[in-house]
């Protein structure tokens, strides 16, 4: 492996979850790292779809560890109201 740059995938997320329309719908949440930013700072971009509101990626400053990327990840789904249609989250590191 080699060194960090801006702009790497660190890993990203494959999260499963029940929709009432199609029945089920999986999308991945890339993590990004990000140098011109609060070295400590986590910003999401949200996206309309599959689910309004559901993050697309996030963006991490330098000093943000692993476990505080998914500990941002699962507040989020807990505060949107999204943690109880989740069947799976899989982490997939690049």
């Amino acid at each position: 492996m080699g060194e960090i740059k801006e702009g790497d995938t660190l890993f990203k997320f494959i999260i499963e979850m029940k929709c009432p329309i199609h029945g089920f719908e999986r999308f991945e949440v890339k993590v990004i790292k990000k140098f011109n930013m609060n070295s400590h700072e986590i910003k999401p971009r949200i996206r309309s779809r599959p689910v309004p509101g559901s993050i697309s990626r996030l963006y991490v400053g330098r000093n943000v560890s692993e476990k505080e990327a998914i500990k941002f990840l699962l507040d989020h789904l807990y505060k949107t109201g999204l943690w109880n249609r989740v069947m799976a989250i899989r982490i997939e590191f690049m």
